[in-house]
């Protein structure tokens, strides 16, 4: 496969939320890069990781709308969007959508790093709310 082939299933496994299928995506030192810095190592981890997001934004997915490739890095702009789950239930307040790039490097068809690049403020004010109420 392409790394924009890898890619490409990278993002239609999160928009399904399969989680079997991206952990097979990555490799087995997987960078996740989120977009405040942080890192997560390990493909392992990532497999309670995206578990965990999938309960809080069920909904979860990724558009993307143009790409940019060189070598084994893909470069994905588009959006995010989906809504955080509040006593079980979607409710519209809670949904948002966001600008967002990913850089991708992929490694032997893998995801070697993904990384994040978004701000989640609006996400945090919606969190927080959840959270207080």
């Amino acid at each position: 496969m392409t790394p924009s082939e890898v890619a490409d299933s990278f993002v239609e496994a999160i928009n399904s939320g399969d989680v079997d299928r991206l952990v097979a995506l990555m490799t087995r030192e997987h960078i996740f890069v989120d977009a405040d810095g942080s890192e997560r190592v390990g493909r392992d981890g990532m497999r309670t990781s995206w578990r965990e997001y999938f309960e809080l934004v069920p909904n979860f997915r990724i558009e993307v709308f143009h790409r940019f490739e060189d070598t084994n890095t893909v470069v994905l702009l588009g959006e995010a969007s989906g809504t955080f789950i509040e006593s079980g239930a979607l409710e519209p307040r809670n949904h948002w959508t966001v600008p967002a790039a990913w850089r991708v490097v992929v490694e032997s068809d893998r995801v070697a790093i993904w990384q994040l690049y978004a701000n989640q403020h609006q996400m945090y004010e919606i969190l927080e709310r959840i959270r207080t109420a």
